[in-house]
């Protein structure tokens, strides 16, 4: 099976101006960012990439390539789109090897055979704004804003929401991450007006999507949510979602009552809307497309209001506290430099060194996973600088030979 462990959407054809700037590619996580429960630590990884892993995990993963070589279904080697998210699965599925090569199934059935998803093919289920990327929280983790009452035409069709959910997804793998640095995403969950969608005659449909969308973000891409907030609830649901949901699920899916204020503490001002706390301007559905993403997520700028080549404020006339969404002066990403080899990363898996090794050494690590490879008996040095970050991409683009002639010299 050829297809990509990441990267399932192509022919994009514009990207915000600042989808990966300096604070993302060089955010140093701490334990709290690696681990979801520092103290437990097996069992809570949330970064699985360019980091280094457990004996317990590395054995897991030799044991789920035996399982895989013992039904027959190659060498040793895992199937590509399956490669770099082993672990994550493994985990997903309790280190349980026969329920994680079930999940392998269920990739491959559910993921892999949608792609590739063209952005033509997609573009007026993207532009409706149901699902869309918007700003970071302050951990620089890319926040999915989910609008239930824009599904409206969307819901009565598994296969779309579906192929849309993908894409939305795949988009941030491929292009909104940093490995080993930023591997995971939040979720607002905006139930305003969700009512106005349900039809008793629609139910029987709706909860078949629902279902599918919950398994793709679940299961399919596991591991990878960190939290998920539900918004805007009326008081009398809110109520009875909180009394269901497990006591286990609590600190990953809640309720917020007061959506302006609470996602503060997550959240600079600069990177949400302001119907939720921020200083953004509201969307409408069709402004959602392409993804929005802002500088300053980490608080180390200010979003200002902005103004346009009249002079005037480009701040909505409704609110003098807003900005505007896209005209940002100065554009600061720096995904032009970058490939999908370096959002792939790699998993250091010790009981197949030769596999990443190479990979891992030219990488531009954080200090904690370069000293971990230094350990291994390979002297590498932390990226902490743009200038250095920026030489380590320009090194990865020169072709592997010419690579290995300038290290001899």
């Amino acid at each position: 099976m050829k297809v990509p462990c990441m990267g399932g959407c192509v022919e994009l054809q514009e990207h915000s101006k600042h989808l990966l700037p300096e604070e993302v590619v060089l955010f140093e996580p701490s334990e709290e960012e690696i681990f979801a429960e520092p103290q437990a630590r097996h069992g809570s990884r949330l970064i699985f990439l360019n980091t280094p892993l457990s004996q317990s995990e590395v054995e897991s993963l030799a044991a789920l390539r035996k399982e895989w070589m013992r039904r027959g279904k190659g060498r040793d080697e895992l199937p590509e789109f399956i490669r770099l998210s082993a672990l994550r699965i493994m985990q997903h599925k309790r280190f349980d090897v026969s329920r994680a090569l079930d999940l392998v199934q269920t990739c491959l059935e559910e993921r892999v055979r949608r792609l590739p998803l063209r952005e033509e093919d997609l573009i007026s289920d993207l532009s409706c704004g149901a699902m869309y990327w918007h700003g970071r929280d302050r951990k620089c983790r890319p926040c999915l804003v989910v609008r239930i009452e824009r599904f409206a035409e969307l819901i009565k069709e598994k296969e779309r929401c579906v192929r849309m959910t993908i894409f939305v997804l795949e988009y941030a793998i491929r292009y909104a991450m940093v490995p080993g640095r930023v591997e995971n995403w939040v979720v607002l969950v905006d139930c305003e007006n969700a009512s106005d969608i349900v039809s008793f005659y629609q139910l029987p449909s709706m909860c078949l999507t629902a279902k599918a969308l919950s398994q793709t973000l679940e299961s399919v891409y596991c591991c990878r949510m960190v939290w998920i907030k539900l918004l805007n609830l009326p008081t009398i649901l809110s109520r009875l979602v909180q009394s269901v949901i497990p006591a286990e699920k609590k600190k990953k899916v809640c309720v917020i009552e007061d959506p302006k204020k609470e996602l503060l503490k997550y959240f600079e001002p600069s990177q949400l809307e302001v119907r939720y706390g921020g200083i953004r301007r509201n969307l409408k559905g069709h402004e959602t497309y392409p993804f929005r993403f802002y500088p300053g997520c980490r608080g180390a700028m200010t979003a200002r209001p902005l103004t346009c080549e009249s002079g005037r404020s480009t701040a909505s006339s409704t609110s003098g506290s807003t900005v505007d969404t896209e005209t940002e002066a100065t554009g600061t990403t720096l995904h032009h430099l970058t490939g999908r080899k370096f959002h792939e990363g790699q998993l250091w898996d010790t009981s197949a060194t030769y596999r990443w090794i190479e990979e891992a050494t030219e990488s531009s690590l954080p200090p904690q996973a370069a000293k971990a490879l230094s350990t291994l008996g390979h002297s590498v040095t932390p990226c902490r600088s743009l200038d250095r970050w920026k030489d380590q991409c320009k090194d990865r683009t020169l072709p592997k030979l010419h690579r290995k002639n300038l290290i001899s010299l």
